[in-house]
Order: C-alpha cells, then sequence, then structure tokens
C-alpha cells in the first residue's frame, strides 16, 4: 500500500484500509474501488489523503506501532473529555481521566511492544476530526521518543497523560479565534497564548493527574533558547516532558491541514525539526526524533538525484533521509534496489523530490 494525497486520486484505485471519520463513522471498507463520487466526497469532508493498494506498491505493508482498534477508542475518549470540559461537566471529567489513564496504559504497552518499528506512518484524517487526532498522534510521538531516551513504564505513562491533555487549553480559546482561516493579528495571538496557562490552571484541579503531566501542558510551547511561551524557560529550566510534546505538537501541526496553513510534506518537517537543532529544541530530543521518524514514510514514490524513480521500501532509525529504494519503470516496480545507506555505490545519490504517480 502507499499513501495518495487526495488532490491525485484517480478512479479506479483501490482503497487499502478502511476510512473512518469523526465519531468514529465508518465510511469505506478496505477494497473499496474509488469513483469520481467517492473522490469528490473524500475531498469534501477534508480528508488529506488516503492509502491505496496498487501494482507499484503491492508488497508494501505500512504497519502502525498502534492498532486501529485503539486509535479508534483513544480518540473517542479523547473527544468525550473534551466536549465535557467544554461544557463544564466537571462530575464527568474524573470518571472520564480514569478511562483514559486506562487507555493510555494500551497506548504504551502496543509501542513498547513495538519499540524497534520507526514511525512510517502518514495519518489519515478529516478536518472535523484533526483535535482529537492531533492529540493522539503528538502522545504517540510522544511516548515513542520517551522509549528512546530511556523512560521507564510508569514515567511514559505521565508523559502520555501530558501530552494528550497539552491542548486542554484551546477549549477555553474562542472559536472564532482557533478556527480562523487567515493569520491572527497581534491580539487574537496574544488569546490563543493564553491557552497553556489557562489550560494548566484547569488540569491543576484534577488531582489524578500527575504533577508532571500539568506542567507539559504549560510548558510545550517553550523553546530551548527561551524564546517560547507563557514564561521564557531556556534549556533544562524547561521540564522533559515539556520539551519532548514541544517537538512532537510542532511535527505533527505540520504534517496537517489546519484553517490557515496546508500540511507539509514529512521530510519538509522533519528538516524543521532538525533547524531548530539546540534552538528551539533540545537537541536530545531531536535526535531521539530523527532516530523514530522517517521523513520519507514506507510507500512514498521518489526521484533520485541520478534521475532515476522508485519507492521507500524501507527506513532506518540512523540513517533516517537515506531510505532504502525500489525502482519504478514505466510505472511499473521492477526487481531493483538501491539502498542509499548502505550501497557503497549509492554514497553520492540522494533524493531529489517526492512525486505523486
Amino acid at each position: 500500500m502507499r499513501f495518495i494525497p487526495s488532490y491525485c486520486l484517480r478512479e479506479g484505485q483501490i482503497l487499502a484500509c478502511d476510512l473512518v471519520a469523526d465519531k468514529n463513522k465508518m465510511l469505506l471498507r478496505k477494497g473499496a474501488t474509488l469513483t469520481d463520487t467517492l473522490i469528490k466526497r473524500i475531498c469534501y469532508l477534508g480528508f488529506q489523503g488516503i492509502y491505496i493498494d496498487d501494482d507499484i506498491s503491492a508488497d508494501i505493508v505500512v504497519a502502525d506501532i498502534i492498532s486501529n482498534e485503539l486509535k479508534y477508542k483513544a480518540k473517542a475518549e479523547i473527544r468525550s473529555l473534551l466536549i465535557n470540559v467544554e461544557n463544564n461537566m466537571k462530575n464527568r471529567i474524573a470518571s472520564h481521566v480514569e478511562t483514559l489513564t486506562t487507555v493510555i496504559s494500551n497506548i504504551v504497552d502496543e509501542i513498547l511492544h513495538n519499540r524497534n518499528m520507526m514511525v512510517n506512518v502518514v495519518d489519515i484524517r478529516a478536518y472535523d476530526d484533526y483535535t482529537y487526532s492531533h492529540c493522539l498522534n503528538v502522545t504517540v510521538l510522544s511516548v515513542v521518543l520517551g522509549t528512546v531516551l530511556g523512560l521507564e513504564k510508569k514515567a511514559l505513562n505521565e508523559l502520555a497523560m501530558g501530552a494528550l491533555m497539552h491542548d486542554i487549553g484551546k477549549v477555553f480559546i474562542d472559536k472564532k479565534v482557533i478556527n480562523k482561516a487567515g493569520p491572527l493579528n497581534e491580539d487574537e495571538y496574544e488569546e490563543v497564548k493564553m491557552h497553556s496557562l489557562i489550560g494548566y490552571n484547569y488540569v491543576c484541579t484534577n488531582h489524578k493527574i500527575p504533577q508532571s503531566a500539568q506542567l507539559v501542558v504549560l510548558t510545550h510551547h517553550e523553546r530551548f533558547d527561551g524564546s517560547g511561551y507563557p514564561t521564557g524557560l531556556q534549556g533544562s529550566e524547561i521540564p522533559l516532558f515539556g520539551r519532548i510534546v514541544a517537538v512532537t505538537d510542532v511535527y505533527d501541526a505540520m504534517v496537517s491541514d489546519r484553517p490557515y496553513s496546508h500540511a507539509l510534506l514529512p521530510s519538509d518537517a522533519v528538516e524543521f525539526i532538525m533547524g531548530g537543532y539546540n534552538t528551539l529544541f533540545d537537541p536530545t530530543v531531536v535526535d531521539a526524533f530523527t532516530r523514530k521518524v522517517a521523513p520519507y514514510p514506507v510507500g512514498t514514490c521518489v526521484i533520485l538525484s541520478n534521475g532515476l524513480t522508485g519507492i521507500v521500501v524501507q527506513n532506518y532509525e540512523y540513517s533516517c533521509l537515506r531510505p532504502k529504494v525500489r525502482l519504478i519503470r514505466g510505472n511499473k516496480p521492477v526487481n531493483e534496489f538501491i539502498d542509499l545507506a548502505h550501497d557503497y555505490d549509492a554514497l553520492n545519490i540522494t533524493i531529489k523530490e517526492i512525486i505523486n504517480l
């Protein structure tokens, strides 16, 4: 299978996995053949793209680091929590936190079980599903980085709770500002910046949320060089969990369609994170990030600097920019590979650009 952006979908393509929208509503089943009507529906709902099966990617398996079942359950619980927070249903929030604690434990367990995997998956989400998917993705990415940094299971669970709650303060910000399609003016930006402190003050009222998780809500917009907010902390003054979520929050936001910006390619977003090394972001966290998040996810079609076309079939932790590529000729895969990380003859070859076939 391989990921295809919605604007590149064509009639006759075969859906490689179930397509699920907000509230876990099943839209299309795996194996469905795309028609013009279905493509228009996918685009209308705001999906960035879908996975398809075709000759180019017939034997490629894109494995996710957590199961779809757990993903759907987590997003449903996140959605319920945020709705109850917005409606000030305090009597229900404590029970939601208990349920989320169990979900988080399952997420941590699955990630520990798959700890040798790289994050190769491009997330599929509809526009209306952004908030819940973002919370989940930041949680998963943060736990993945936490495992690389050697955190114990208890700490991973606390990190996950903080990551899941990191944007809870946005519930209290004017929706017109949060969903504004254009750039924010100065007053609007200052209002949005308050979400960290507002969210922190809110989660501090729930004693079932560990202090380390509460501090993630407060510090996930602090920057390593002191240029962040709300208090301009720098370096080790920022709790480790906050430094981790600072990276994963920015990355997931950059690869997502939002009201005011289109999604970047994973490679461009990874390049931005790498560019913030020791300035915006903790270099130790960035090192962990580049070990686990693939700039060119498996199934990505690329043009190499030698002019050949191929599809990424394997990534390597310690050489994230140099995957193994199977060549494509005439839109058909051939049994020839270029391993950019290990082939001596390929040392001067790089990935020139990503394409959609």
